[in-house]
């Protein structure tokens, strides 16, 4: 199993993107050489159509693991960069800004403290903004659902690579996440007995770890271009 290879960065994005891409390579070039190490354990066996052993298995546990830390990683700092610019103009990321405020933080008048310091704060808007990619990514995300209130908080939700039905797709990944980091992949057997492992299909987690990498890239490359038209709207350099 081998990932696909990624493009050259973005044209256009600035600093606004340069933290999430090279998060992203860091998690490819990672997640590449937990495959390849695989790979090559599997090619040192003497019967390479044997049964695979659980700790081939949990080298592809690892590679979702991983994988899942930088999805984590790299939205919250693609969200966390753009969106400082992005926000600085009317559009879809500034609606979908304000509507988050108006349906979630001011909700009642239930304002909280943490809202309350933002508002007060030294510089605001940067506050604001920090609470609202607090909201979006929270601990971790979770799956289609973050990855689409991500979208639209970037102003994305039009783009074909990152449709509904896309993004729901990716769910399983994210179910076998939380089945890997809170379950450790272990079934408690129905009734008395021992506990096994939940089973893993290499090849199937590959795809699923590749898939979800591209995924990332098809969230970079389109704010790169939304934030160049941003800041050309604003006559500001676009490198």
């Amino acid at each position: 199993m081998t990932l696909t290879d990624l493009p050259p960065k973005p044209r256009g994005g600035g600093h606004e993107i340069r933290r999430s891409w090279n998060r992203l390579v860091a998690t490819h070039r990672s997640v590449a050489a937990l495959f390849t190490t695989l790979n090559e354990l599997r090619a040192a066996q003497d019967e390479t159509r044997g049964s695979i052993s659980e700790a081939h298995r949990d080298q592809a546990r690892a590679a979702i693991v991983f994988t899942a830390a930088g999805i984590d990683s790299c939205l919250s700092a693609l969200l966390e960069d753009a969106l400082p610019t992005l926000l600085r103009t009317q559009g879809d990321p500034h609606k979908a800004f304000m509507t988050h405020f108006m349906t979630t933080r001011f909700k009642e008048n239930k304002v909280t403290d943490a809202t309350k310091k933002a508002v007060i704060a030294f510089d605001p808007r940067a506050a604001l903004v920090g609470l609202y990619v607090e909201d979006l990514t929270g601990p971790s995300i979770q799956g289609a659902k973050d990855l689409k209130r991500c979208r639209d908080a970037l102003g994305l939700r039009l783009d074909a690579a990152l449709d509904d039905t896309t993004l729901q797709a990716h769910q399983s990944f994210f179910n076998a996440r939380h089945e890997v980091v809170h379950e450790l992949d272990i079934i408690d057997a129905a009734g008395k007995g021992s506990r096994s492992r939940r089973h893993r299909d290499i090849t199937a987690v590959g795809q699923q770890c590749d898939g979800a990498l591209q995924l990332l890239l098809a969230f970079i490359a389109p704010t790169a271009r939304a934030v160049r038209k941003t800041r050309s709207s604003l006559g500001l350099a676009t490198t």
